[in-house]
């Protein structure tokens, strides 16, 4: 029964944490400034169906990233919670925080990946040396008065996928911002 609690986490959290980032990957986004001092700081609700609540589920992500003089440091955690079922948990260290246009994104490496069932189950995790390129972008304000993000998050069931992002090339937006601040500072 654990090992089929885990398969279906894994399913779920695949679904999740990788929905509408087929054909993410597009044209490099602005160059950073080498002199330029940017910081972002987030902690951000999603919601991958529509701008209101998200009964049973809880998608939070937790940004911090800085470029300093041309060098881009900072980590990012997204954790998706599905009551009942268990927690998706996907790390990485931000090698590229770009704004564009009043489009943030930061993109990097997987640090760790896993899906962790609620039944105390062993978790299903990326194998070692797996480091995929994943991102987040953060728009602003869109004609309907919605804030949306869009995140390309790791394939734990399909290790072998190419990674969802391209370093510094925003991420279409595929979920929707439902609570939380994302601060930028220039």
């Amino acid at each position: 029964m654990r090992k089929s609690a885990s398969t279906a986490l894994a399913a779920a959290a695949t679904a999740a944490l990788i929905a509408g980032t087929v054909g993410a990957a597009g044209p490099a986004a602005a160059a950073q400034d080498s002199g330029r001092h940017l910081s972002v700081h987030s902690w951000t609700l999603f919601n991958q169906s529509g701008p209101g609540p998200n009964p049973g589920q809880r998608f939070t992500a937790r940004v911090e990233a800085r470029t300093e003089h041309g060098r881009t440091s900072g980590h990012v955690i997204a954790e998706h919670v599905f009551d009942g079922e268990g927690t998706v948990r996907v790390e990485f260290d931000v090698d590229c925080l770009v704004v564009d246009g009043g489009v943030v994104t930061v993109t990097g490496p997987v640090t760790s990946a896993s899906a962790t069932p609620a039944d105390g189950g062993a978790p299903t995790t990326g194998p070692a040396g797996w480091h995929p390129e994943t991102g987040f972008s953060f728009y602003p304000v869109d004609a309907e008065g919605h804030l949306r993000a869009g995140w390309a998050g790791a394939d734990l069931l399909h290790p072998e996928n190419p990674p969802r992002a391209t370093r510094c090339t925003p991420t279409p937006a595929n979920i929707w911002v439902i609570g939380g601040r994302t601060v930028v500072h220039r």
